[in-house]
């Protein structure tokens, strides 16, 4: 397969990108696994990011592991995979990035993880035409290039705005139950990884991290249409 002879890890622009991503169209995940030796797990349940590593190592011939900026911060860009219905319908809220509990030089807009992450995505669709059939078989759909509009921009802001005002004055908690109109603040709930953070009484207390996602309904209107 010529597909598999011509990636590289040079990302040179967002031309390239692209047309590397468009390659994988109407592919199943089983496709680009094989023609990359990449190991398929029993359980996608114990393997979450599978899916995620697979399409990164395909696309920029290596996994990414950054935390705090894009993937491929030479051209500006994040890569993200999305689960869809044949109808377009987005499956899941999308993880973006972990919110800061502790980390102070994070809470100013512009200099956070989260606005470096959503200048510009890469959306790769995922397509489950069957929740019986096995997710290796799920097709890649036609990706897109996403960056915030005027009134996605002022919507995200203002969402940030409002959860650091919560999480400044010490409701913690208050962040679970927060509705934005893009955001959403979701626990990642492990035991093991409880942090320190600071309550209302400015008390040193430990909690689950929590972490920034996109909510379904919005992401949705990025591929109903595409």
């Amino acid at each position: 397969m010529y597909i598999k002879k011509i990636f590289s890890n040079n990302i040179i622009n967002e031309k390239i990108l692209f047309f590397r991503a468009t390659l994988m169209t109407g592919h199943c995940l089983n496709d680009i696994a094989e023609w990359l030796n990449f190991k398929i797990p029993t359980n996608l349940n114990k393997d979450k990011g599978w899916i995620g590593k697979l399409i990164e190592l395909y696309l920029l011939g290596k996994q990414q592991k950054n935390r705090f900026n894009q993937d491929i911060p030479q051209i500006g860009i994040e890569i993200k995979t999305i689960p869809i219905d044949v109808k377009g319908n987005t499956i899941n809220n999308t993880f973006i990035c972990y919110l800061p509990l502790t980390n102070k030089n994070f809470l100013i807009w512009k200099e956070s993880t989260l606005y470096s992450k959503l200048l510009k995505i890469l959306w790769i669709p995922i397509i489950t035409k069957n929740k019986n059939i096995p997710f290796e078989m799920r097709v890649i759909g036609k990706p897109i290039i996403w960056k915030p509009s005027k009134k996605n921009y002022k919507n995200l802001y203002n969402d940030w705005i409002e959860l650091m005002k919560l999480l400044i004055s010490g409701k913690i908690e208050c962040i679970n139950h927060y509705n934005g109109t893009i955001l959403l603040v979701k626990t990642k709930s492990n035991k093991n990884k409880l942090i320190k953070t600071i309550n209302q009484n400015n008390e040193i207390i430990l909690t689950s991290p929590r972490a920034f996602y996109l909510k379904k309904k919005f992401t949705k209107t990025l591929f109903i249409n595409s």
